[in-house]
């Protein structure tokens, strides 16, 4: 379809969404259509409200530990829950942001189809700087994701982020050690344990690594090595099939949902830019500062030279000037963690919802392979019927794998519906919250430059009289 937007093409710069294409239309209009959606939305609303009003989550205390490379922030996390399935109402533990990362891959592991909130992106370089505004920064978005989960009304009542908020630091370690050696046998050995524990967050990296790369080796890694390279001939197989007849994934998915998973990409360009050009809009206001404190100095500079009320009045020109200039930078700063972190913030969300729809048509792919891999074993089952004196145990063993290959396709239609129930729903929560959400920071955007601007006039204002008085003055001296 022309103009449609696909994964890869969601960057700002170069997106033909920026200049050549009308806004995305309301989401309302692709998706809350009709007395379903929108019963949905309340029952989902109220869902939410209750899970929000079970917990109070404050992200506090952030404490650096080591230099350099190997330096890393560890937060105090404080809760308080009236939820029955914790021990205590109130408590209190340690927890870095590579716990915070795990947690956030847990939940998206464990609840396809959800959007899990996004966590704050590590960013190295910034981590080698450590300044007190990079650590306040991800401590205010840790404290946001945290509570985003909290108050979701499926992944409030999850064990692994009941684990996460009250386990002392070696349960939770070894929760984390389990929770890897279901999906990653190797990981459970005491040294990996003691790696967790212990390593910086980049040399863990390595370690998981590490780990998942001898989980591939062993005595049966040339078995399992040649079954990935045939599974990997078969999808392909399965893949240059549906280009050769035309199909895509997209012909087996719902309509209307097409044209939501379109808006999402149209919707993450258009937020990255007014992300862009907020940050663009703080840097000018913290400009307009500087040029003020600069002019402020410089009457302040006229007025030692000259005498008299006409002194007086730069002098005083020059005060209030400075005085602007100060309110003018707090202005800037305030912008920054009300205004311009909520929007990439909202950039971050819809990445999320994206990773949903990423998992959904994954699951659907699967669907499709399972099913074409089941005809082709049927198809095969049947020439073997078909030929005289074929011995019975290769019947046999083609009927065995046509029966496996039934289960993996009721297996990924299972896995396939799940995550499409699941989306349902999520996608009208996600846009009530966000819409919420948007409106609450753009009021508070509005009434915040009115205020400023209202500041200003009135320093202005009253700087007139005495400005006009000086010149008066001045005028009849000469």
């Amino acid at each position: 379809m022309e103009g449609k937007v696909h994964p890869g093409d969601d960057g700002v710069d170069g997106n033909p969404f920026m200049s050549t294409e009308a806004p995305p239309p309301p989401y309302e209009s692709v998706v809350l259509k009709d007395g379903d959606a929108a019963e949905g939305a309340g029952a989902s609303q109220q869902a939410s409200s209750t899970a929000a009003s079970d917990f109070q989550i404050v992200v506090t205390d952030p404490h650096k530990t080591g230099d350099n490379v190997g330096a890393y922030v560890s937060y105090k996390v404080q809760t308080k829950t009236n939820l029955p399935q914790y021990k205590r109402r109130e408590f209190e533990v340690i927890r870095r942001y590579r716990d915070f990362a795990w947690l956030h891959s847990r939940l998206q592991e464990q609840n396809r189809g959800i959007i899990v909130p996004p966590v704050p992106e590590k960013n190295a370089m910034s981590k080698l700087q450590m300044s007190t505004e990079f650590i306040e920064m991800r401590r205010r978005t840790l404290t946001s994701f945290i509570n985003r989960v909290a108050s979701h009304p499926a992944l409030a009542r999850s064990k692994d982020l009941q684990a996460f908020l009250e386990a002392s630091e070696e349960d939770w370690g070894l929760d984390v050690a389990r929770a890897n050696h279901a999906s990653h046998p190797a990981l459970a050995r005491s040294k990996d344990l003691q790696a967790f524990l212990e390593t910086s967050e980049e040399d863990w990296g390595l370690e998981v690594a590490r780990a998942n790369h001898e989980a591939a080796g062993g005595g049966s890694a040339a078995k399992r090595k040649l079954a990935s390279t045939l599974q990997l001939f078969r999808d392909l197989g399965h893949t240059t099939k549906d280009m050769i007849a035309g199909k895509t994934v997209d012909e087996d998915e719902d309509s209307e949902y097409l044209k939501v998973r379109d808006y999402m990409y149209q919707l993450e360009a258009h937020l990255a830019e007014v992300h862009r050009q907020a940050q663009r809009l703080i840097r000018q206001q913290a400009g307009l500062g500087g040029a003020l404190a600069e002019f402020g100095e410089s009457m302040l500079g006229l007025g030692k030279f000259e005498r008299g009320p006409l002194a007086d009045g730069f002098s005083n020109l020059g005060a209030k000037a400075d005085s602007l200039a100060r309110a003018s930078q707090v202005q800037a700063d305030a912008l920054g963690a009300s205004f311009e972190a909520p929007l990439k913030e909202f950039v971050r969300l819809v990445r999320s919802a994206k990773a949903v729809m990423a998992d959904r048509g994954a699951a659907l792919s699967a669907l499709q392979h399972a099913k074409a891999d089941m005809e082709t074993r049927r198809g095969k089952l049947l020439k073997m019927r078909g030929v005289p004196g074929i011995k019975e145990e290769k019947v046999s063993e083609a009927e065995r794998e046509l029966n496996e290959a039934q289960r993996r396709v009721e297996a990924a239609r299972a896995a396939y519906e799940s995550i499409v129930q699941r989306m349902s729903e999520e996608l009208v929560r996600f846009q009530r919250d966000r819409a919420h959400e948007f409106a609450a920071v753009l009021r508070a955007f509005a009434a915040a430059q009115a205020q400023l601007a209202a500041d200003s006039a009135k320093a202005w204002r009253a700087l007139a009289p005495v400005a006009l008085s000086a010149a008066s003055n001045g005028a009849a001296t000469r």
